[in-house]
């Protein structure tokens, strides 16, 4: 990777970065991402795909599948050139400890010009098993919602991070899960905003993309453990707070916490910006789920896989809109979130934005034909889009909801709004008192950079 390039150059070359991406969706988003860039962007432009796993080892085996996948694209096949317009880099975190976090936030900051998106896939469960009774009852008899929103997941309570710096004192407790899906991610965002500030042409300023769950409900969240380390739903937990983050990202009551979030940290960043001539507006959150598709994230033999994937293809049978099965039909509404130009974006939340409401939350969605389509998925407390009433778009009026879903009172969304507002503070502060305790460990063992 190089940091070098002028402005126009720099129009022609789209970074993206994907975490988790060495198996199930992070891989498929990487793929996709080739793919629809290969046949929807001038022969003109280059994409550079960067993503992240969790060793040298699985970095390396990625990287070659991913470049496997690329040279078996139809296009290349037509055109072999074509590959050189797609370039895949592996880097490696562990989202769990927050100074890998820091050391590759430092490595991206020097080696390459921009960021154009980022996509914050990895994720953790924490599951250690599943009811197999009551999973076997339900799907039997309720099977559509069953395997929906499940409730026959079992998981651990308190599980916690190792220690994170060798400081001789105690340090605040972090949940394994909460900083594996959230507080890794979140941190790394706030590094690399020089470098989403960067962004412009022809993708609009750059975006932060939370990769949720369609199980990520309010109830499952509880503000007073906003970590998860009393509910044995740290999963859901941590993906309900994705959920309120990215959905109140541009309100009024969050805008001193996002604004904290979204600044640049003069030992990190760098005035490059101003002088390439960057976009100058402040990064875009957005909020995407893959609908429901066939992972490892719950270890599973091959029989039972195998059942949960026709499980999976029964409830699209019954009209679910969720249940693309393959990962790759889950990467729909993440690769649509970032490789379309802001202008698609802001027309798909115009009808809400036209009625008082904001963002949405864009779910895979695919069709009994396998035919798939980013669409916007409702969020006890937020509807679609954020929208008081009976919802504005038709389609949304028309698919399936959750079993008690109601319409967005005045009520619900003024504490949804709240809790974004909480949320927001929390987070902030949490990332400030972090950043000191890695700021006086570094100095304390000679690390880092300024």
């Amino acid at each position: 990777m190089s940091s070098n390039g002028t402005s126009s150059e720099l129009k022609d070359q789209i970074f993206i970065l994907v975490t988790g991406a060495n198996s199930g969706l992070g891989f498929s988003i990487c793929c996709r991402l080739a793919d629809e860039f290969l046949q929807k962007r001038p022969a003109t432009q280059h994409l550079t795909v960067i993503f992240t796993a969790r060793g040298p080892k699985k970095g390396k085996d990625t990287l070659s599948r991913l470049q496997e996948h690329l040279r078996n694209n139809p296009i290349v096949r037509k055109q072999p050139s074509a590959t050189s317009r797609v370039t895949f880099e592996a880097e490696d975190v562990d989202l769990t400890e927050l100074l890998s976090v820091r050391a590759l936030s430092r490595r991206l900051l020097q080696n390459i010009p921009k960021l154009d998106a980022i996509v914050l896939n990895a994720g953790y469960g924490g599951w250690t098993g599943i009811d197999w009774f009551e999973a076997v009852w339900k799907v039997m008899t309720d099977t559509l919602h069953a395997v929906s929103w499940p409730t026959y997941k079992l998981g651990s309570v308190g599980m916690v991070t190792k220690k994170q710096t060798s400081l001789p004192r105690e340090e605040p407790r972090l949940g394994a899960v909460f900083c594996a899906n959230v507080f890794g991610h979140y941190m790394l965002a706030h590094n690399v905003v020089p470098l989403l500030n960067r962004s412009g042409s022809p993708n609009g300023p750059g975006r932060i993309i939370w990769v949720s769950s369609l199980e990520a409900t309010i109830e499952m969240f509880n503000a007073d453990d906003i970590q998860g380390l009393r509910t044995d739903a740290s999963y859901e937990s941590s993906k309900s707070l994705t959920d309120v983050l990215a959905l109140t990202s541009d309100l009024p009551s969050t805008a001193p916490w996002v604004n904290s979030f979204l600044s640049e940290d003069s030992s990190k960043g760098s005035k490059k910006e101003e002088q390439e001539g960057g976009s100058h507006h402040k990064p875009n959150i957005y909020v995407t789920h893959p609908g429901i598709c066939g992972t490892s994230i719950v270890p599973l033999i091959l029989p039972a896989f195998y059942s949960m994937l026709f499980c999976f293809w029964f409830a699209r049978m019954l009209g679910s809109p969720w249940h693309t099965i393959s990962t790759y039909f889950g990467a729909c509404a993440s690769v649509w979130a970032a490789l379309s130009e802001q202008s698609v974006l802001d027309d798909a939340e115009a009808p809400y934005r036209q009625n008082g409401g904001g963002h949405a939350k864009w779910g895979s969605s695919v069709n009994r034909r396998g035919v798939d389509r980013p669409v916007s998925s409702e969020v006890e407390g937020w509807g679609h889009g954020g929208v008081v009433g009976v919802a504005v778009v038709e389609e949304d009026r028309l698919r399936r909801r959750k079993r008690g879903a109601r319409d967005l009172t005045v009520e619900d969304r003024q504490r949804f709004e709240e809790l974004g507002r909480r949320c927001w503070k929390e987070m902030e502060e949490l990332r400030i008192q972090w950043d000191g305790i890695l700021d006086e460990a570094e100095a304390a063992s000679g690390s880092g950079t300024s």
